[in-house]
């Protein structure tokens, strides 16, 4: 899905459960996700928005 409105970054895509290994990788692929995230949400913020208003309007939750 694309962003509600254009201005704003792309969240990052949130891996697949199997896309995991589940060998207790550090990191893990979900590692990076939530670093992504994290980075993606104070990146909005500083657009004055609020990520979770953005990722419920886009049908995605975290």
């Amino acid at each position: 899905m694309t962003s509600p409105d254009p201005d704003l970054p792309r969240p990052p895509n949130k891996p697949e459960p199997f896309e995991c290994c589940e060998r207790g990788c550090s990191p893990c692929i979900f590692d990076y996700y939530w670093d992504a995230l994290a980075r993606w949400e104070e990146a909005v913020r500083e657009l004055g928005r609020d990520p979770d208003e953005v990722l419920a309007a886009m049908g995605r939750k975290r």
